[in-house]
This record gives structure tokens, C-alpha cells and sequence, in this order.
């Protein structure tokens, strides 16, 4: 399970191949955009444990669930998205308090 903040990997290409240069400028756009939208969502959540869905992540912003699979498998390594626990909770807590509103 992952807490708030997350951090996204970003394209260290450094080369003089122009075309690898916009794939990776894209990718670490990309990647700064799916840091924000899902911190924000890690700030706000209430419940003790969430899911989080690679699919809804990428209809909420717009970029290709592919890309945000790639993008988001270093944070949880989900092959379809990742659970987060309450950044104000410990796991333990947050395992706790789950089950006892299951």
C-alpha cells in the first residue's frame, strides 16, 4: 500500500536524438500530471483504505490508460491500479480501521 506523496519516475534521457527527446519531455509531462492529480486525491481521502484505478485515473486527465499504467507501475505495481492508505494514518491503523467498517 502506498501513502501520501507519491513520486512518478521520470525519463532521464539525456542523448541528442531529437525524437527521444519529445518521447521523453511527454513522459515526464505526463508523469508531473499524474503526481498532482493523484497527490491531490491522496490529500483529500477520507476513508481509512482506497483503491485506485489506473482506467478512472486516466478519464479524470485526459491521458491514455496506457501511459498511466507505465507511468503509475513503479508507485504500487498494479497491473490495474494501486490501494493508498490515509496519509494521516499508519498502515496498521488504517488496516484496523478498515476492517472494522467492513
Amino acid at each position: 500500500m502506498v501513502t501520501y506523496p507519491i513520486s512518478i519516475k521520470r525519463s532521464l534521457y539525456r542523448g541528442s536524438n531529437a525524437s527521444k527527446k519529445a518521447k521523453a519531455r511527454e513522459c515526464n509531462r505526463a508523469a508531473s500530471l499524474l503526481e498532482e492529480h493523484i497527490n491531490k486525491q491522496l490529500r483529500n481521502q477520507t476513508s481509512p483504505v482506497q483503491q485506485y484505478m489506473y482506467h478512472t485515473i486516466a478519464r479524470e486527465i485526459g491521458i491514455d490508460e496506457g501511459v498511466v499504467r507505465a507511468l503509475c507501475f513503479s508507485i504500487e505495481s498494479g497491473h490495474n491500479g494501486f490501494t493508498a492508505y490515509r496519509h494521516d494514518l499508519s498502515l496498521q491503523e488504517a488496516i484496523d480501521m478498515h476492517h472494522a467498517n467492513s
